[in-house]
């Protein structure tokens, strides 16, 4: 069935590419926030006596922000900006990283107050919006040797990636190394990154469209390595009277165990952008709600399909009313477009940091999958 081009429909401004916002991360079900993750190096530690900035290449300082074993506690002020929309739109976050895994990151409004509170304490994460009064607790069960889709695979990337060393400068003061990736493939968007050889974290990120303008821009300030933390900051203060959620998200393994798990048809892409593979299989559960993500990556982009069985019900805060009347939504949000729609007794959502027309490939692509034995047919 061919796919007609929808009505684009304006969202909220993302707040920040590595920190999702709870309610987009809700509107696609757990671990949906992986494809609004972009470039922006996770923390890391550089120990003394290590060679100097000038001397590491570009994919040693990438790799050394990747290591989770070796990231600092710090804090800092991390401000976003949209410059996509008709007037620049402006989130700040307080971010404070304790340790692996461990995390408190705040959305203040622009009057000082918290709207958004995430922590994150190992495989469980808590999502708190002020303002909705809503809590979601989102939990990952089982292991998946491996698995990490909030790690770019950098292998993949140098495959798929011009990756640059442009020069030395200062950000906020700190010496820092500015790296310029430039996807292989045309159409793709362009990233420089600024990152501080000395502590290994991103102060400043810069994201391009195709046409070559700005299209998002990301600052990291007032940085406090190794600070001193109250025992508290892992915790949440909450009023007696809020509503509550759980979601649950299981790792899969392969593809059968997937459809088995599922329990309902699955359906694969038959196109993928040059240089995308599949990465990761996860099954979220909200409640008697099962949504199955198929996750793709190039190295540094992400490309996700989430498929589940279509019940029009009442909306709720994860089930919001996501499809109009005629069955087809399409959002733009920075770099990221996203397309919903039916097939068959499935909805779909395909999103990622591609260009409207891939993604709409992508959708028209999919395919159901059949087995023979327990095992796909090729």
């Amino acid at each position: 069935m061919k796919i007609p081009p929808p009505v684009t429909v304006r969202s909220e401004p993302r707040p920040d590419r590595s920190v999702p916002s709870p309610g987009a991360r809700l509107l696609l079900g757990a671990a949906a926030g992986l494809f609004l993750n972009g470039i922006v190096a996770s923390p890391f530690f550089v120990h003394s006596g290590v060679a100097r900035a000038e001397d590491r290449t570009p994919l040693e300082l990438l790799e050394k922000t990747e290591d989770p074993a070796k990231q600092p506690s710090f804090r800092g002020k991390k401000v976003s900006v949209d410059f996509t929309r008709p007037f620049p739109q402006v989130s700040n976050w307080t971010i404070t990283h304790v340790g692996i895994k461990q995390e408190r990151m705040e959305r203040i409004s622009p009057k000082g107050k918290q709207e958004e509170i995430v922590i994150i304490k190992g495989r469980e994460k808590l999502h708190y919006l002020t303002k909705q009064g809503l809590l979601v607790r989102e939990i990952i069960r089982g292991e998946h040797p491996g698995f990490d889709p909030d790690r770019k695979n950098l292998d993949l990337a140098r495959k798929n990636y011009t990756i640059e060393k442009v020069g030395l400068s200062k950000v906020d003061a700190r010496p820092v190394v500015r790296i310029h990736l430039q996807s292989r493939f045309s159409g793709r968007p362009r990233q420089e990154i600024w990152i501080d050889p000395e502590v290994g974290l991103s102060l400043r990120s810069e994201f391009y469209g195709k046409s070559g303008n700005l299209s998002s821009m990301e600052t990291f300030s007032d940085v406090e390595i190794n600070p001193n933390f109250s025992d508290t900051v892992l915790q949440l203060n909450l009023p007696r009277e809020i509503r509550r959620a759980e979601v649950v998200v299981y790792p899969q393994p392969d593809l059968a165990a997937a459809a088995a798990s599922f329990g309902h048809q699955v359906y694969l892409p038959d196109f993928l952008p040059e240089g995308f593979v599949l990465r990761g299989i996860v099954l979220n559960r909200i409640g008697n709600l099962s949504r199955l993500q198929f996750i793709y990556s190039d190295g540094i982009t992400g490309l996700s399909v989430f498929e589940e069985r279509y019940r029009p019900e009442p909306e709720s805060a994860l089930r919001p009313r996501f499809l109009p009347e005629d069955g087809f939504l399409s959002v733009s949000q920075g770099l990221t477009n996203l397309l919903a729609f039916l097939k068959g007794e499935m909805k779909m959502v395909v999103v990622g940091e591609l260009e409207k027309e891939e993604i709409h490939r992508v959708a028209e692509s999919l395919k159901p999958v059949s087995f023979q034995g327990g095992k796909p047919d090729d």
